[in-house]
């Protein structure tokens, strides 16, 4: 029930929406049109500013280490799953914008940080396909040169409380164990809090950072950017996230 109601959550933060909603009741609300198409124009102009979306980033992610930082030696490096797809008519991965989280554990283990690497994620749709990403995640890091005997899945978990509640039953037999969380960091903040409530003392490594030095320009600062919806829609995903998760569990 829980994963419904997150599913459905999600559609109903996307900026987008509540802009399309703005613009039809204009034609209903005729005496506060005038006040509605203004507010749905600077709700545009806000959600697709390059400089408010990034100065918002920058509030929420953390800062992250390069690999030359991390002093100690890891058992298990743990990759969250949503960096992924599965394209069943040409037999192969496809990799999103969060690919740096399974590409990261690779150099990780092959630099001698990280002893081995468990990858947890199921399948996030509302309809399982049947495809699970741990899975083919294993397939892709043995082609890379990872031995399996260094490779766990787990491949029940929906989202990222289950991926800590899951992860955890896998390890409780590592309860001595030095544990590496690896995910990207506008969703560490979740994902820490769920491994936490789940007992797994973890150190964090930040993947797919978004901050950056901020160059001042007309362009930069006025003019609409559409990827702007995109990073405004995951923002607010986590946010809303990590509330519900903590009045929830």
């Amino acid at each position: 029930m829980f994963f419904i109601f997150s599913k459905i959550l999600s559609f109903l933060i996307k900026p987008t929406f509540w802009i399309l909603l703005l613009i039809i009741s204009a034609i209903f609300f005729k005496k506060q049109r005038k006040t509605i198409l203004f507010l749905s124009v600077f709700s545009y102009w806000f959600f697709s500013n390059s400089f408010i979306i990034d100065q918002a980033y920058n509030m929420w992610e953390d800062t992250p280490k390069s690999i030359s930082e991390i002093t100690q030696n890891y058992d298990y490096g743990i990759v969250l799953g949503g960096f992924s797809g599965y394209d069943k008519h040409k037999n192969r991965v496809e990799f999103n914008d969060c690919g740096d989280r399974l590409f990261y554990s690779i150099q990780l283990f092959k630099s001698g940080k990280i002893k081995n690497i468990l990858i947890s994620g199921g399948n996030g749709q509302l309809l399982n396909n049947g495809y699970m990403e741990s899975e083919w995640a294993r397939d892709f890091l043995i082609h890379c040169g990872i031995p399996d005997e260094n490779i766990l899945i787990e491949n029940k978990s929906r989202n990222t409380w289950e991926n800590a509640l899951y992860t955890s039953d896998l390890l409780q037999q590592a309860e001595n164990k030095k544990l590496l969380l690896i995910t990207s960091s506008w969703h560490m903040k979740r994902a820490k809090f769920c491994f936490n409530k789940n007992n797994m003392n973890v150190d964090l490594f930040t993947t797919d950072y978004t901050k950056k030095d901020i160059k001042l320009n007309i362009e930069y600062l006025l003019f609409p950017n559409s990827t702007s919806f995109v990073r405004w829609e995951t923002l607010i995903k986590e946010f809303v996230g990590n509330i519900v998760y903590k009045i929830k569990f």
